[in-house]
């Protein structure tokens, strides 16, 4: 009974999708809505594919085939997926995903194709190629890379990845342009800072200032992210996060206006934890970047310390 009703809902999907390319022919702007839906993630469920639905790229290759102008293309899904097809193929003009909205949410996405809204936010995750659910095993739950392990988001995926962490599009352009006091140090002592206090939180490093400006034809929304990188690849037999994001901001701009924006650097965005749960701050080259842009380098020097709640384990031999 059940296999008859699907084998029906097939057919009846082919002769809609046939009606449908027949129509397609002549269309002057074609908009394809794709994704996933509860019945491919929630909260019961685990994906074995992070591959857009065969249905829905049975479509594409058909649409690509009979569709003469460009096809823009938008994926509704509240997780990753492989986009590469899609990003590739020059007979798609635009691309753009949302994660699942409310009751406007088709008001929203309108207003951002037809260039009436400038979009202003931030990929929230990493999209991976389809390999990586080959690479992974379900069963590791290891963040830095292995052997046998790529990796984990975007601190410690050693991949290429389809669409990175943070990326954005606008309809503007924006200019970012380091703004601090030259004559500030941008060589700090392990010792100074740790023992400043025992909250990680609390022991500033230093308060950076960028300015924002939108160079444009068009406002627009901008979020600056602020990443921190080690230039070490491992620290004291660890492996090192690519990136580590300690602050973004959100700003609305005009054409032609600045804005500065400010990101305080505490230590415990420069912190390694080990395999065992225990934090270090270790010697060494660190660099500052806004978004992908490189703005300053500064140094920690002195010896690895171990940082703790409520007292450091400081070397015995440490010259202060």
């Amino acid at each position: 009974m059940i296999r008859d009703l699907l084998i029906s809902l097939r057919i009846q999907i082919r002769v809609v999708f046939q009606r449908l390319l027949n129509w397609l022919d002549w269309s002057v702007f074609l908009i394809f809505f794709g994704g996933l839906d509860q019945s491919i993630e929630c909260e019961n469920v685990d994906r074995t594919s992070i591959t857009v639905p065969d249905i829905q790229l049975s479509l594409i290759h058909q649409l690509e085939k009979v569709v003469r102008s460009s096809i823009h293309v938008v994926i509704i899904s509240g997780s990753g997926l492989d986009l590469t097809y899609i990003r590739d193929s020059p007979q798609f003009g635009s691309l753009i995903w949302m994660g699942y909205a409310g009751q406007s949410g088709g008001l929203a996405i309108s207003n951002v194709v037809f260039g009436q809204y400038n979009p202003g936010g931030r990929l929230p995750i990493t999209m991976y190629p389809a390999s990586y659910v080959d690479n992974v095993s379900m069963f590791d739950m290891q963040m830095r890379p292995l052997s046998t392990n790529p990796g984990r988001t975007y601190n410690f995926y050693t991949g290429k990845a389809v669409y990175e962490f943070g990326i954005d599009r606008s309809y503007t352009t924006f200019l970012y342009s380091w703004n601090n006091d030259t004559s500030m140090s941008s060589s700090y002592l392990i010792l100074s800072l740790i023992k400043k206090n025992y909250h990680e939180h609390r022991v500033l490093v230093r308060l950076l200032r960028v300015n924002v400006t939108n160079t444009g034809d068009m406002s627009g929304d901008d979020v600056i992210l602020a990443f921190v990188r080690s230039r070490n690849a491992t620290m004291n037999g660890e492996i090192s996060s690519i990136k580590q994001l300690f602050g973004f901001e959100h700003v609305s701009l005009a054409v032609n206006q600045t804005k500065a924006v400010f990101f305080p650097l505490n230590v415990r965005h420069l912190l390694i934890i080990a395999r065992d749960g225990t934090k270090w701050l270790h010697p060494g080259s660190y660099d500052i970047l806004i978004g992908q842009q490189h703005m300053h380098t500064f140094k920690l020097y002195g010896q690895s310390i171990q940082w703790a709640s409520k007292k450091h384990v400081f070397p015995s031999n440490e010259n202060i």
